[in-house]
């Protein structure tokens, strides 16, 4: 079969802290397995990873919504570096669903069952650090995020923690940043007026929203000073504050890529991670040991960078 989808890898941080207690009371990833699990040797293999295991019991485990669910077909885990590696067939629970062929014939899905699809995820709790990683295989937008989200959510719970802010939160890689807008030209600068009118050739609103196009530069950053010279151009004066938003557009690998940022703040900028070819199997699934060396390299690059 010919590898006709891409599959993209999201990465994730995320915090923990004593449940009941202030968001800025995280503890390191060290404090936490040895609180919670203070009689076990091997604290991340023989606890942690121990703990995720027994969530599926050789069945489905769930979210709380049951909106995804999965089964847990390959696991490996490394206690050097403190990571674990899971191959999950799963995708959307609790809806009706559809199986239709080629001839358009129609079989009914029960919302009880789900039409899986394998994913590949690695949970990463480093040493000496109070920053946790979640890296997440997904076909496009389709993303098994949630049942992650309750896994740590429930390994957690059980030992009186919980996650700072309850979330995870998705970021990158500065190098990733970089190729990106090195790649990326300025597609639309979207401008938010309040509170104020402006001269005849701008909307005459307490209110206001424009959108400059076909703009004529390409920058890594667009500064305030870049978007006044656009208004000008344009014919319209702003007599006040204002924010601005800038979109960003790449053609990447073959595919076009649009990302948008406030004003010019370049590192909130997340663009995808294409998986290179070799990862994906001709059943357009990710092979296990191939994603644990495509992963391993985004891990070093996130330690190069925290030097």
């Amino acid at each position: 079969m010919a590898k006709k989808h891409r599959l993209f890898l999201s990465m994730y941080t995320f915090q923990i802290k004593k449940r009941n207690t202030s968001n800025l009371g995280v503890i390191d990833n060290n404090a936490f397995l040895s609180k919670a699990y203070p009689d076990v040797e091997d604290k991340f293999a023989q606890g942690f990873v121990q703990d995720i295991i027994k969530l599926f019991d050789l069945k489905l485990f769930k979210n709380k919504e049951e909106t995804h669910g999965g089964i847990l077909e390959e696991s490996d885990f490394n206690s050097g570096n403190r990571t674990f590696d899971l191959m999950l067939n799963g995708g959307l629970k609790g809806l009706k669903q559809y199986l239709i062929n080629e001839n358009g014939d129609i079989k009914d899905i029960s919302e009880k069952e789900i039409v899986g699809l394998k994913f590949f995820a690695r949970i990463w709790l480093p040493a000496n650090t109070s920053t946790g990683y979640i890296f997440i295989q997904r076909y496009n937008d389709i993303s098994l995020k949630t049942l992650f989200d309750e896994i740590i959510y429930e390994v957690l719970y059980k030992h009186k923690f919980i996650l700072a802010g309850q979330r995870t939160v998705k970021t990158t890689t500065k190098v990733r940043q970089k190729e990106f807008l090195k790649k990326a030209g300025v597609q639309e600068i979207t401008v938010a007026v309040y509170n104020s009118p402006h001269d005849t050739s701008a909307p005459n609103a307490t209110s206001a929203t424009i959108k400059l196009k076909n703009i004529a530069f390409k920058k890594n950053k667009v500064s305030k000073e870049d978007v006044d010279s656009e208004l000008k151009k344009k014919g319209i004066e702003i007599n006040t504050a204002y924010t601005y938003q800038t979109k960003y557009k790449a053609e990447i690998d073959g595919y076009s890529e649009e990302k948008t940022i406030k004003e010019n703040n370049t590192l909130d900028l997340i663009p995808n991670i294409l998986i290179s070819s070799d990862c994906v199997d001709d059943n357009n699934h990710p092979i296990f040991k191939k994603m644990q060396s495509f992963v391993m390299a985004e891990m070093e690059q996130i330690q190069q960078e925290a030097k």
